[in-house]
């Protein structure tokens, strides 16, 4: 693993001599003999990781040498940054001389300092090498590298390979506990009020408990539903908050500010009035059971709650159903199926393969989390040679550990361990950086690729011609979904394939925290799993380059934590520091007083979450953290960014997506480097000052949420590496300059979310051919649209091509806009609401929406008539009838939607929602037309009530 770092650093460094040749003049060949002395090394650790050895000695070097490697990088950053910033400062006139003269007879000073600091890090390092050189780690002879040697040609094959398949769940051997448990779940019996789903880790539990939940009749057998994942560290009183949300969202402002007591009985009194299926899954501990349990009526309500556990006690307080582990035949079926995941009709395999893999399968113990990892190893091996070697490696790695039966599961452990050991160096750091965030949590995509980044552990060497860094930090992390480390959501309403967000299985959790703990990769300080108080002598940092510190509350010590930290942890690289359970919705933390950064002087991520900085600016010292590559403040509250952000020299991304509104000083044009700038959707500049600037940010990349009214719009159209547009235009005159020059200035625009809010398309001829310049663009995603319109324009040549998403409000419309909303090819979300539409009819024609997933019709006042011809939305999952008090009834078409998957009917008249219910068991009128619908919620007006 020291390994990883060394080439990681060799990577830094070539960069820097080819981007920053001109800064580092004086100690150029100094950096290349120490890059030398660095490829020669890595040899050495190439043999040092493959012996997985846990000799002391050696561990000694690596941990030696991981902190050479990032103190070299440091040094040689350091001196570029001070010698460009000298040289891009000074004033007019005399006193612009003399700082010039002063700055050289200061750069002369630095340059022999920084000499004679590069010449004691290669003392070091040859050093290092002669120790490793006695105590036989050898360099890696060509014979003994092959897979070192291939490993990145291997990578460059994997980059070519397109993304037609989808990442899914193999589903193997569980039909018949399907089949079992949903009659459990359905049924009337008392005794199997709760049902108990129990099995060791990695068996699928939590997979069967998502194909019973989603089954088509427990839908139709359940009013409500809900889903919690409890975890080890349970917060009870955010598990009752989650619950409560899901059963009663039209409460959700009011469930913020309850207390444990309220939200207990709320939840016991929605689960007797209503039918409710609630899912708690991984629950560990009997006490975390019998917190929760006075929130569920299991005596008198018509419920059923579902656990999955690995605790046997916990597991026999319900109708206990033991999940086995799968047979043979079903392990090799699962193996096949993730091996050989595009074998074509009539392919079979060897029987010499076979009987390979069927033997790989005994050692997975029949567990299918570790027999998808195996398969994930086996993805790119064809051959008979390549599934023996795999199979030795196994028996290999098994009899080099001590006491696994009991220690650490095993052999499943080991196989898991095998896949990390499998990967190539880049993808073990980033695999490894996923132990940053909290158990069972949703990592959003885009954020984990800013900050592998950041890191620099996304390598340029890696990119196609044109390519982005984010774009191939997508295949790292679609790579680490093929060997089923990782398990993928991907965003079904892109174009093209990319991922919402990624989450670890627990075991493989477990893993990645005990390699992290093994290479001193990451410290996570977590108060919510602390049960004593964090004493002085508290091992804080163990060495580890990464500090994460979640923090529950103002009493938890937190604040003492991050203020003694500092001197530990001045080589640190990354600094989370994050409130339990942030988010949009949930109350910050204040952040502790005077506390001063600077200490934390080579970070190159900070990340704060969910705290509140009453009313201050940020933490003392952040402008003086120069190595920065990654600021965020997401769902924190800040009044005003400071304007020392702009002394950033190298930052790249800055997320300010607070929560309230925030005063943006007119500086960010400054910051030359910036890739990635996510404003809040709330955000001013400082009063004077005009709108915030934005020519200068010749890199930028990503932009999110610039708003015409606080934001200079005619600066995008210099910009020409945008990739990614967030926008929002309430006047002509920016909607013209966003469309006549920034579509066709960006040449790299790939994405553009777009929202039009007062504008004119109506009065004038200009206005005409304003809407259709915005209808043909090539490159909008997404189209929120609140200007008046007559009727949604028709054309005779193809537009919208790239739309996925549109959202029409407040519109007006007085033709019916679905003949032509149905041509466009790629829509999948269509949401009218709000007088979107205001006359009686509508029709969805036969062919029409062939890509509709979601439609949400809301608010249509006048509408009486909605037709749906056969064949119309042959793709409809999710639809939404809101608040349309005049529709008549729900349309006969949607019996042909047979892929719909939830209906919900709320604010409608009693006599609507009594056409489609099953009220003493007769069925509505209407009712025949939704019977296949697994899921239903239907309300009627408070008035009507």
């Amino acid at each position: 693993m020291a390994g990883a770092i060394v080439s990681l650093v060799l990577q830094t460094l070539g960069n820097m001599l080819k981007e920053e040749a001109m800064f580092l003049s004086g100690v150029t060949d100094q950096v290349e003999e120490v890059c030398v002395e660095l490829k020669r090394m890595l040899c050495f650790l190439k043999d040092a990781d493959n012996r997985n050895c846990k000799d002391e000695t050696i561990r000694n070097w690596l941990r030696e040498i991981r902190s050479l490697a990032y103190r070299i990088e440091d040094l040689v950053e350091t001196f570029a940054i001070e010698v460009e910033s000298r040289r891009s400062s000074g004033h007019r006139g005399i006193k612009k001389v003399l700082k010039r003269v002063s700055g050289a007879f200061s750069e002369i000073r630095s340059l022999h300092n920084i000499g004679v600091e590069i010449g004691k890090v290669k003392s070091d390092i040859i050093s290092i090498t002669t120790s490793l050189q006695r105590y036989d780690v050898r360099a890696i002879s060509e014979g003994e590298s092959s897979r070192a040697a291939n490993e990145d040609r291997q990578y460059q094959q994997w980059q070519r390979q397109t993304y037609a398949h989808e990442v899914e769940e193999c589903f193997v051997g569980m039909e018949q506990d399907i089949a079992k448990l949903v009659s459990l779940v359905i049924d009337n019996d008392d005794r199997h009020r709760v049902i108990s789903v129990w099995g060791m880790g990695g068996l699928g539990k939590t997979t069967l408990a998502r194909k019973v939940y989603k089954h088509v009749d427990v839908q139709r057998s359940f009013e409500c539903f809900a889903w919690a994942c409890i975890t080890q560290e349970a917060q009870i009183k955010v598990i009752l908050q989650d619950l409560s949300m899901q059963l009663l969202p039209e409460k959700a402002e009011e469930l913020k500010f309850m207390e444990h007591r309220q939200l207990v009985q709320l939840l016991h009194q929605v689960q007797t009035q209503k039918k409710c299926l609630v899912v708690l899954d991984d629950i560990w501990k009997m006490d975390d059971w019998k917190s929760l349990l006075a929130a569920f009526p299991v005596a008198e309500g018509d419920i059923k709650v579902l656990l999955t556990t690995r605790n046997r006690k916990v597991a026999e307080i319900g109708c206990l159903y033991e999940l086995q582990c799968l047979n043979e035949m079903e392990g090799w079926e699962l193996l096949q199926r993730i091996a050989f995941p595009r074998k074509k009709a009539g392919f079979k395999i060897r029987r010499d393969i076979e009987d390979v893999g069927i033997e790989m399968v005994a050692k997975c113990g029949g567990l299918p989390l570790a027999i998808s990892v195996l398969g994930g190893i086996l993805k790119d091996k064809d051959s008979l040679t390549d599934w023996q070697m795999v199979n030795r490696y196994i028996d290999s790695y098994l009899s080099n550990r001590e006491d696994n039966d009991e220690r650490d599961g095993g052999s499943v452990a080991q196989v898991l361990s095998l896949s990390y050991n499998e990967l190539p160096y880049h993808l073990k750091l980033c695999f490894l950086y996923l132990g940053n965030f909290e158990e069972d949590e949703n990592i959003e995509a885009r954020h984990l690729y800013l900050l592998w980044i950041a890191e620099g552990m996304v390598l340029s060497q890696h990119q196609r011609s044109g390519e982005t860094l984010m774009e191939v930090a997508q295949r790292y992390l679609n790579e680490l979904g093929q060997r089923s480390m990782v398990q993928l959501k991907v965003d079904e309403c892109a174009i093209s394939r990319r991922f919402v967000s990624c989450c670890l299985h627990d075991m493989m959790r477990d893993l990645c925290l005990e390699k992290g703990r093994e290479e001193e990769f990451v410290k996570v300080i977590d108060f919510q799993s602390v049960k004593q108080p964090l004493s002085s002598s508290y091992s804080l940092t163990n060495n580890a380059h990464r500090l994460v510190i979640h923090v529950k509350n103002e009493k938890d010590g937190a604040a003492s934590v991050i203020g003694s930290v500092q001197e530990d942890c001045q080589q640190s690289r990354s600094l989370f520091c994050l409130k339990a359970v942030a988010g949009f919705w949930e109350k910050e933390m204040f952040w502790p007083q005077g506390i001063v950064m600077k200490n934390f002087k080579f970070l190159r991520v900070l990340k704060f979450e969910g705290f509140d900085f009453d009313g201050q600016k940020l933490p003392i010292g952040i402008s003086n953290l120069v190595h920065l590559r990654l600021l965020s403040l997401k769902f924190c509250k800040l009044d005003e960014l400071p304007p020392s952000v702009a002394n950033l020299p190298l930052l790249q991304t800055l997320d300010i997506q607070v929560k309230n509104e925030i005063k943006i000083p007119n500086v960010l044009w400054k910051m030359k480097r910036l890739k990635h700038l996510f404003l809040s959707y709330n955000h001013c500049t400082e009063e004077g000052n005009g709108k915030l600037r934005l020519y200068g940010l010749s890199e930028l990349e990503t932009l999110w949420a610039v708003d015409g009214k606080m934001d200079e719009i005619a600066d995008l159209s210099k910009l020409e590496n945008l990739r990614t547009i967030y926008a929002k235009v309430n006047d002509d005159e920016n909607l013209w300059i966003l469309v006549n020059h920034i579509i066709k200035n960006c040449p790299n625009l790939r994405e553009l979310n777009l929202s039009i809010g007062n504008c004119d398309f109506i009065s004038s001829s200009e206005g005409q051919i304003l809407l259709e310049t915005i209808l043909f663009s090539k490159s909008i995603n997404r189209l929120y649209f609140d200007a008046q319109l007559r009727e949604f324009p028709s054309y005779d040549q193809p537009f919208l091509q790239t739309l996925v998403l549109l959202s029409l409000r407040c519109n007006n419309m007085e033709e019916d806009p679905m003949e032509t909303l149905g041509k466009l090819p790629q829509l999948r979300i269509l949401t009218l609401s709000s007088n979107a539409y205001i006359g009686e009819d509508l029709i969805c024609h036969e062919f029409g929406f062939p890509q509709l997933r979601s439609l949400q019709l809301f608010g249509l006042p006048n509408l009486v008539h909605w037709r749906v011809e056969k064949g119309s939305m042959p793709n409809l999952s999710h639809l939404e009838i809101l608040y349309c008090k005049y529709l008549a009834m729900i349309p006969h078409g949607l019996t042909f939607a047979v892929g719909l998957k939830k209906l919900v009917i709320s604010g409608m008249p009693n006599v609507f929602c009594d056409r489609v219910k099953v009220i003493d068991g007769q069925e509505g009128e209407d009712y025949y037309k939704i019977q296949h619908v697994p899921s239903i919620s239907v309300s009627a007006t408070d008035d009507d009530e």
